[in-house]
């Protein structure tokens, strides 16, 4: 079995499907975290910094932040239930231990889990979209593409996280993944700001980065048809995840292999 065939696979969807019923329970508090965040983000800066700051050749910071938030919205759902609950469900409620005894294979596993994590970056990313529309950033019927861009940040974004969550010692090691790797992808994946006006060496940071790819997605999908950069930028998000997805294999053997 590889990483493609388990994706596909009996087992994947009913990873998916446990995930989902137990996310249940606290839906609403799930939703409530996952939006309100960049959603303050979005009107402090988009409003407040907004009022006071023009951006020359790329419109209103409003307008150029909308997608960017997207993109935020995106990367939280799916590195942090990724890291923080998958780290749980190895080390504190027994999930894993359960499902390999089933049996269900440790790539199964991870392979459901990248689906429930693309799930939640499609539902937030979303319902962020409609905030976005009722202020009345959304000028192309293209928008209706961005759930697509969606689930493939959320993936792109859930395979390293899951990796980090397998293989840190204690869960207090996670705000490591966040802290070098999470939040300086935030501050140069184009989110808050455009690139061209960077030195060279940041903006190719940012370009190697899955958050820059799913913004610049959504930035084109939100104003106008899809262009050729819109193309390549969703085919770097798919020539990422498949890539990444081959990384965790043998400390998923490990950790999970019965």
């Amino acid at each position: 079995m590889n990483p493609l065939t388990a994706i596909v696979g009996r087992n994947a969807r009913l990873v998916f499907w446990r995930n989902f019923l137990a996310w249940q329970k606290y839906a609403v508090s799930s939703v409530a975290i996952n939006i309100i965040d960049p959603f303050i983000y979005f009107l402090a800066i988009g409003l407040g910094l907004g009022a006071y700051v023009t951006l020359t050749g790329h419109g209103t910071l409003m307008q150029f932040i909308a997608p960017g938030m997207l993109g935020m919205a995106v990367m939280n759902a799916g590195t942090f239930d990724s890291c923080w609950g998958c780290f749980e469900r190895l080390n504190f409620n027994g999930v894993y231990e359960s499902m390999v005894t089933a049996p269900v294979d440790p790539l199964e596993i991870a392979a459901g889990e990248y689906l429930w994590q693309a799930f939640r970056a499609v539902l937030y990313g979303t319902l962020f979209l409609a905030a976005v529309a009722a202020f009345g950033l959304i000028h192309s019927w293209w928008v209706l593409a961005c759930p697509l861009v969606f689930a493939l940040g959320g993936m792109a974004f859930a395979v390293p996280g899951f990796y980090v969550a397998m293989i840190v010692a204690i869960q207090e090691h996670l705000f490591f993944y966040f802290s070098f790797v999470v939040t300086p992808m935030l501050m140069v994946g184009g989110v808050f700001f455009p690139l061209d006006r960077m030195p060279a060496w940041v903006a190719a940071i940012g370009w190697c980065t899955p958050l820059y790819h799913a913004v610049a997605a959504c930035r084109q999908l939100l104003i106008g048809a899809p262009t050729v950069q819109t193309g390549i930028d969703i085919a770097w998000l798919v020539a990422f995840t498949l890539a990444m997805m081959y990384v965790p294999r043998r400390v998923l053997r490990r950790k999970l292999g019965n």
